[in-house]
């Protein structure tokens, strides 16, 4: 037979066996039907912990996950009717003198795709003066900042390189780590053919995330992936953004970023070693 029609019926039963496997999840459904089952955000902490995190000094470097965080953290305050620590964005490189009491400093860190570009700009800033001001600080990469081709080993180096000098030059900062946020999928005929061919985003950014896991332990990581891959039932069926979490495949929507938010709210109150 003609190699070319050996191809070309090969390529038939790839999608084929695609189509089949995938039939159910060909498009992304934003709003599956368990997600009527879905807890309040807001149920997930409690008013004691929301005025726990208000007297914090807490700088967070992120970009458009990071704000819908943000977003979801305004909402659970306003539910249990708990006063919201002043919020301050500032500008990356940025140190102004803050006020002595609690609040949460922010700044949209450093470009998309660029993660060490991020790593650089977090450090800078930190250095700039804000390091002697804040009791709390974190950076949290966008799941852009890592594709299928990422070499994640450099990239952790990177990282654990540069925080390990803030926690050595800032003792007194309680440096939070977070894991790399998902998306959601596969689904439909290309994202499959990309699991098949070996480009799945989602499988390089769990590598990632796995080093994080073992090098940061309990108060130290605040595993953001698995909060997103978690269902409201509690069930981690898989590695990817649990798709009644958001709004486009990779944002959080209302019922995401208040969840996301209250569990954080949680991490960043929780005293245990």
């Amino acid at each position: 037979m003609d190699r070319k029609v050996v191809r070309r019926l090969a390529a038939v039963m790839v999608v084929s066996g695609v189509l089949t496997a995938g039939a159910a999840t060909v498009w992304w459904d934003p709003t599956p039907s368990y997600r009527a089952v879905a807890a309040e955000g807001a149920a997930l902490t409690d008013a004691e912990q929301l005025e726990a995190l208000a007297q914090q000094r807490i700088f967070f470097g992120h970009r458009s996950v990071g704000r819908n965080i943000l977003d979801g953290l305004d909402r659970v305050y306003a539910a249990h009717e708990v006063d919201p620590p002043p919020v301050i964005e500032i500008a990356p490189g940025e140190s102004p003198q803050l006020p002595p009491d609690g609040l949460l400093v922010h700044a949209l860190i450093g470009e998309n795709r660029h993660p060490v570009g991020k790593l650089e700009n977090f450090d800078a800033t930190l250095r700039a003066g804000l390091g002697e001001q804040v009791d709390v600080a974190a950076l949290k990469f966008c799941y852009v900042d890592i594709r299928w081709d990422s070499d994640v080993e450099a990239l952790f180096a990177r990282y654990q390189e540069t925080l390990s000098r803030l926690q050595s030059d800032y003792p007194d900062v309680r440096f939070v780590h977070l894991t790399v946020p998902l998306t959601t999928g596969p689904y439909g005929i290309r994202d499959h053919l990309k699991v098949l061919a070996g480009r799945d985003d989602n499988s390089t950014r769990e590598r990632y995330n796995e080093l994080m896991r073992q090098a940061y332990g309990h108060g130290e990581l605040f595993d953001l992936a698995t909060s997103e891959a978690t269902g409201p039932d509690g069930v981690l069926r898989a590695r990817e953004l649990f798709s009644g979490y958001s709004s486009d495949g990779g944002h959080l929507n209302t019922v995401g970023s208040e969840r996301l938010a209250a569990e954080l709210v949680g991490h960043l109150t929780d005293s245990t070693p």
